[in-house]
């Protein structure tokens, strides 16, 4: 119900509004008043109380972050918490963020001390100076870290503040001034330290404290010992040259100890030389002290007994020519054939960890083709391999642009491929085509040379299978193989054929004929001719091949005897060789009568009578074999044919088939014996 009273917000003007109503009914508002907010509370400023003042449905949002962290300083955490300056230490403190809190934390502090991140002031150089192994070691000072000083693991801090009495700032960390935290003043000493070389591995070193001051950390002068002394990368340099070999020093010549001034020998002075890849104390020749020309004389085959032997000819050395030895083969006089620094050397009781030279060669000729064939991009190619007597077993690719000489003696001064034989031969287990020992694909482009040698494939392994000595696909045009022979393995046997399918059995077994048995008599005790008295004869079998008949002839079938008559014969069998029928036999009769029975009649089981030229039933002859069928042809294309990288022997084609082989006959029919019939006597 609405009220007129002073308290009523209803203004004057809209009580003209009403229009009174009779009993019972209603008093409608005015049409411009909100009744539902008439009670309603009204909105005002927003505080830290905890509610929604200014009715937007947030609560206290002036003083919360998004997170709804209070994040001022005067309700820091919560509503009426105040940050002030009390903790000790500190100039000035804000509401932080700290560990996902917000708390009241110092943001200045006084000299000496800084804000931790725990929000307290702590000194800032308590820990300077002290050992550490990691930065916690250092306190919780974010500019605070452990780090190298003068070679040792301290504790050091940023330049943010300043440095404390004593240290300096140097690249932004406060370092003391001596450059050491062990070498104060008055202090005199060596200390150890640390150097990196070029890869970023430790080295050691030493550095010098005197009166306060640190000098700088300093390797050690490098010395022969197949180390790394001075710290720079490179091991022993001063002794090594170019190519590694301890020859620049003739106090550790080969390697690191080896004084070639300590020996006294009379033919003269040693000097560091001989092989450039593995130098030795050899005999000094005074014609190379100003350098190698065309006459000086040189110690090449390394005997200081035959002093300097070898008369240099030319600084040029082509290999070859063959049969030669000594200086007419080396006649640069490196001590080998060929130009040693360019070539590599390979023997059977070399090692292929080895440099590859005269007196250290690899034991391998595959070692040898492929760092020859690396090196062809270097500076310094060694596109040659000279090989000693022996037999290798390999098998090998050869790369474009390597020059490859068999046919040496042990020390390389000698050349006869027939008397030292240098054998390639294929193992067991080579993956090659046809086994081969040696394979090449595309070289030529450049130079490439096999000369006096001989190359083996190995056995095959297979049935049916080739075998090559060696396979070149693609070659270019400056291949060159030279006195050079090459020898295919044992090939593989052909495979045997199959055997032919068996012939079909017959259609229907043989029948034996009927048993002998007595005849069917009639009134008058004679055999009664017909069907009735007939003994069938046997049936031959019924069978084809290949479409032809080929069954057996049937038995003759006899009938009623009579006396001397043959009986019937058996048939032909079928086929073109067919057996032919048996004759049948003769009939005999009896009873015998006369001098030779006892009695005045014989009638016993043999008591007949034959005819004089009597002859019994005869077998069917066989029926002819048939012919055998034509053997296959062999293999009609020798060379067979490459599958990818696999051979392919050709085939043999197959037999045909046997002819049909024929029936044999039939075999005669049996003689009957006719017994006359005697009353009383023989019945």
């Amino acid at each position: 119900m609405l009220r007129a009273d002073s308290k009523s917000r209803i203004p004057t003007l809209a009580l003209m509004g009403f229009v009174l109503a009779s009993c019972g009914g209603k008093t409608d508002l005015y049409p411009f008043v909100d009744a539902e907010a008439l009670d309603g509370p009204v909105p005002g400023e927003e505080v830290c109380n905890g509610r929604d003042d200014d009715l937007d449905g947030e609560v206290d949002e002036p003083f919360r972050d998004d997170l709804g962290r209070y994040v001022v300083d005067d309700h820091c955490g919560g509503c009426g918490v105040q940050c002030r300056v009390g903790r000790p230490g500190e100039l000035e403190v804000a509401c932080t963020i700290l560990e996902e809190t917000a708390v009241c934390a110092a943001t200045r502090c006084i000299e000496g001390l800084a804000p931790s991140p725990t929000g307290v002031c702590v000194p800032i150089f308590d820990r300077l100076c002290l050992p550490c192994l990691d930065d916690a070691d250092c306190g919780e000072l974010g500019i605070a870290a452990c780090d190298d000083v003068g070679g040792e693991q301290r504790c050091v801090v940023g330049c943010e503040f300043g440095c404390p009495s004593g240290y300096s700032c140097t690249g932004d960390r406060c370092i003391p001034e001596g450059g050491s935290c062990s070498c104060e003043p008055g202090d005199r000493f060596d200390l150890a330290c640390a150097l990196h070389d070029p890869e970023d591995v430790l080295c050691p070193g030493a550095a010098v404290c005197n009166d306060g001051v640190l000098s700088e950390c300093v390797a050690p002068a490098e010395v022969c010992d197949e180390d790394d002394d001075d710290c720079d990368g490179v091991v022993d340099e001063g002794f090594r040259d170019a190519r590694g070999a301890y020859s620049v020093d003739i106090h550790n010549c080969g390697e690191c100890g080896v004084d070639c001034t300590t020996s006294a020998i009379p033919e003269g002075d040693l000097t560091c030389g001989g092989d450039p890849f593995a130098p030795s104390c050899v005999l000094l020749c005074p014609d190379t002290l100003d350098g190698l020309d065309p006459g000086d004389r040189v110690d090449a085959d390394l005997d200081i007994a035959n002093g300097c032997e070898c008369t240099l000819t030319s600084p040029s050395d082509e290999p070859g020519p063959v049969l030669a030895e000594g200086g007419d083969l080396d006649v640069n006089c490196d001590g080998a054939d060929g130009i040693v620094t360019g070539s590599f050397y390979v023997a059977p009781d070399g090692d292929d960890a080895g440099p590859g030279s005269p007196t250290r060669p690899l034991r391998t000729i595959a070692t040898a083709l492929r760092r020859a064939s690396e090196s062809l991009e270097t500076a310094a190619p060694r596109d040659h391999i000279f090989i000693a007597s022996g037999n290798y077993a390999e098998s090998v690719e050869l790369p474009d642009g390597v020059l490859v000489h068999g046919g040496y003696r042990r020390d390389f001064l000698a050349l006869d491929p027939e008397g030292f034989r240098v054998e390639l031969r294929a193992p067991a287990d080579a993956t090659a085509p046809g086994g081969a020992a040696l394979t090449t694909t595309g070289a030529g482009t450049r130079t490439t040379r096999v000369r006096w040698m001989t190359v083996r494939g190995r056995d095959a392994d297979r049935p049916s299978t080739a075998t090559f000595g060696a396979v070149f696909v693609n070659p270019g045009p400056a291949l060159e193989i030279l006195d050079t022979t090459f020898a295919a393995g044992v090939p593989g046997s052909g495979r045997n054929g199959v055997n032919g399918p068996a012939g079909s059995g017959p259609m229907s077994e043989a029948v034996t004929g009927a048993r002998p048995r007595g005849a069917i008599e009639n009134a008058s005790n004679t055999c009664t001719p017909g069907m009735a008295n007939v003994v069938a004869g046997g049936l031959g079998g019924r069978s084809t091949c290949g479409g032809t008949d080929v069954g057996g002839g049937t038995g003759g079938s006899p009938s009623c005897p009579r006396f001397s008559m043959p009986q019937p014969n058996g048939s032909r069998g079928q086929g073109p060789l067919a057996g032919t029928g048996g004759a049948g036999g003769q009939d005999s009769t009896g009873p015998i009568m006369g001098s030779g029975c006892p009695t005045a009649v014989c009638c016993g089981l043999a008591d007949f009578t034959v005819p004089t030229d009597f002859s019994g039933p005869q077998s069917g002859t066989n029926g002819g074999d048939g012919t055998p069928g034509s053997g296959g042809r062999g293999c009609m294309d020798p060379f067979g044919r490459f599958d990818a990288s696999m051979w392919v022997a050709a085939a043999g084609t197959g037999g045909t088939s046997g002819r049909p082989g024929s029936g044999g006959g039939g075999g005669g029919g049996g003689g009957g014996a006719e017994m006359n019939w005697m009353r009383g006597v023989c019945e």
